[in-house]
């Protein structure tokens, strides 16, 4: 509920997850005025499916201490209680931000030396996945919180049977006198802490390379670096596209072009990588853009139990518990 395109792009990716997980199960809080099409849907994987009626949902224009005190009811909090109360595996939303992470840290609770929760999702690079985090939860952060991400990012790879990752920290330069004064302080905790990870600052134009694991950073930074990503890559790829077209002599490339471009576009179309975890919760909870529409919320369904699968915050909270007490 509360996305941009309204909750039929949630139903139909549902289904397209229903048809190619025959082990998945979905609970899904609907609104009185769309359970009819959520049935019509749906109903053929009836024994798969809950459907659970909801009160009014979270507005993107809610703010988020008034969604906590008025939407109780709504779907945003009737999927984080299933998943709190062991109903549910995990929960994906495409909802209010800030309301995603109040609810969640109000109703699962943090993991154990994480102060603020924070998105992160792996992007494609040209070697391995990097992993960010924020990428909006919190705006502001401290240096102790933006060490507090570094332990998460390494307990993150550690818990998914990783070796110890590399990580850096985003910032306007590579020299140890650039950048603000939070950041400059979060380089001497990191060094300190995580002297096995951390590997300096990373300016935007090498976040690409593919040698890090993990890169560090507040959510206003990180929010406009992968808002500005995805922007650029939708851009390019339609300009190619278009190039093509209107040139004579380039149509003949066509077909071949179309060939590559499917090949591009699993690695790099921000569809592919629009979800988020919200990690630092007591939880396994993700976030997909208000914006999604039915293939970007499938590939943020299909990243959300990918994830389950692979690691959970019980091992993540294990590995930041054992790095802290050491």
């Amino acid at each position: 509920m509360s996305g941009d395109l309204g909750p039929r792009v949630a139903f139909r990716a549902c289904k397209a997850l229903l048809k190619q997980n025959s082990d998945v199960r979905i609970i899904l809080p609907v609104e009185p005025a769309y359970m009819a099409e959520a049935h019509a849907l749906l109903d053929r994987f009836s024994e798969r499916v809950v459907l659970q009626e909801a009160g009014p949902s979270v507005l993107m224009s809610d703010p988020p201490r008034m969604a906590l005190k008025e939407r109780m009811q709504s779907s945003m909090a009737m999927c984080l209680a299933q998943h709190r109360d062991g109903h549910a595996d995990g929960v994906l939303s495409v909802g209010n931000t800030g309301a995603l992470l109040l609810f969640a840290r109000r109703m699962l609770g943090s993991i154990e030396g994480v102060d603020r929760p924070a998105l992160a999702t792996q992007l494609p690079t040209r070697g391995k996945p990097l992993l960010m985090m924020d990428l909006g939860a919190n705006v502001n952060m401290s240096s102790e919180q933006l060490l507090q991400l570094g332990h998460l990012a390494r307990a993150w790879y550690i818990a998914g049977g990783h070796e110890e990752p590399s990580i850096g920290l985003l910032n306007i330069g590579s020299e140890p006198g650039k950048g603000t004064d939070t950041v400059r302080a979060a380089d001497e905790l990191l060094s300190c802490e995580l002297p096995m990870n951390y590997v300096g600052f990373r300016e935007g134009d090498r976040l690409f390379e593919g040698d890090l694991d993990a890169v560090i950073c507040d959510g206003y930074s990180g929010n406009i670096t992968l808002k500005t990503t995805e922007g650029l890559i939708e851009w390019l790829i339609d300009m190619m596209g278009a190039e093509l077209r209107q040139s004579l002599s380039l149509r003949w490339f066509i077909p071949l072009w179309k060939a590559t471009m499917r090949r591009i576009d699993r690695r790099v179309s921000p569809a592919r990588h629009g979800g988020a975890m919200l990690l630092g919760v007591a939880g396994n909870v993700a976030k997909t853009h208000g914006k999604s529409d039915e293939r970007t919320f499938r590939y943020a369904l299909e990243y959300m139990v990918g994830q389950i699968r692979q690691r959970d915050y019980h091992q993540i909270e294990r590995e930041i518990r054992l790095k802290t007490d050491a």
